[in-house]
């Protein structure tokens, strides 16, 4: 599918998406009255499902556990024809994570690999957002010492940032004071950004915190609320959150978080899309605390899908924020 023009459609989907576009236009003019913290959410059927597709322009989808499974590699039936559908519908698709391991050209290939595709602008993987929030929001003028991953580092060098730290650290580990002060320092950092790092190191946490110690350096952080996933039994993997918590710890400083839940990813979003509005946009994802979390903390309807990390037991706990919206997956909406 080539960017810019709506995938073909089935004979029987694109009947769905003509009868909706009909409905669609009669209530283009009305008021939508969107619920933040929905006291009881609504369980999307195919009773309501058009009702739900008529109410909003902006689509945000989270990645893992909503387009595919939590394992990152395995399909979720019916997903690449949800979003063939929203595309022919004229629906804005914006794609919303917190894994800051992929740049966004890493995810466009990964999209084209479940069976559909979307402009590279509409992609926001985390590193994505943590650059722009950097460029264009703090517009950071200096060195950034990054303990990151491949994907922001290629961010961070599309948006002509100037950054070091990326990789193994080249100092030899020691805890001895002395081989400590020898390390290289550089002058005129900035900015401390921490995400996910394959390489992190004693010599990474030394760096960073002190670092940090120049008021006048700021610390950002790509997300903080995933601390570690389970790979097998006994087999526990830390991912950013774990990192972050080391850093701040040594720093004894607190950093700005750009990933969900926090608000400052849709300042992000919003910088490259102002022509977004919250009235008119839904967020559907598979995390209570990530991504309803996040919804909730904007102030924009969100749809709670059932293929990964939460499910109805951890709704029901009143120990997460509530959705709007549940469906069993985002491939409900084909059966309007």
């Amino acid at each position: 599918m080539q960017l810019g023009h709506r995938p073909k459609l089935s004979g029987n989907l694109l009947c769905k998406v003509v009868s909706i576009m009909q409905i669609d236009t009669k209530i283009t003019n009305q008021t939508h009255t969107f619920t933040t913290m929905a006291s009881e959410p609504k369980f999307l059927e195919k009773g309501n499902l058009s009702g739900f597709l008529q109410s909003y322009d902006t689509f945000m989808l989270d990645c893992d556990g909503t387009l595919w499974e939590v394992d990152h590699i395995t399909a979720i039936p019916g997903i690449d024809k949800a979003i063939n559908m929203l595309n022919g519908l004229g629906k804005r698709i914006l794609f919303v994570t917190n894994n800051s391991v992929h740049s966004n050209l890493n995810y466009k290939l990964k999209f084209q690999n479940f069976g559909f595709d979307a402009p590279e602008d509409h992609i926001f993987g985390v590193a994505y957002a943590t650059a722009v929030y950097l460029k264009d929001i703090a517009k950071i003028d200096g060195l950034i010492y990054l303990v990151g991953s491949p994907g922001m580092a290629s961010e961070f060098s599309k948006a002509g940032i100037d950054y070091f730290g990326f990789g193994a650290d080249p100092d030899k580990a020691s805890w001895d004071p002395k081989d400590l002060l020898e390390m290289e320092f550089r002058p005129n950092v900035k900015a401390v950004v921490v995400g996910y790092d394959e390489h992190f190191h004693y010599n990474k946490i030394y760096k960073a915190a002190s670092y940090l110690q120049d008021p006048e350096c700021m610390y950002v952080a790509s997300n903080d609320v995933e601390i570690s996933f389970p790979l097998a039994p006994g087999r526990m993997q830390p991912v950013t959150g774990t990192l972050v918590k080391t850093v701040s710890t040594a720093a004894r400083k607190e950093p700005i978080v750009v990933g969900k839940p926090h608000p400052l990813f849709l300042d992000c979003v919003m910088k490259k899309h102002p022509e977004i509005v919250k009235e008119r946009t839904v967020f559907i994802g598979d995390s209570l605390k990530a991504d309803i979390g996040f919804a909730n903390n904007v102030g924009i309807d969100s749809a709670f899908v059932l293929t990964g990390t939460h499910n109805l037991d951890h709704m029901n706990s009143g120990e997460f924020p509530k959705p709007t919206y549940v469906m069993k997956s985002l491939a409900d909406i084909l059966d309007i």
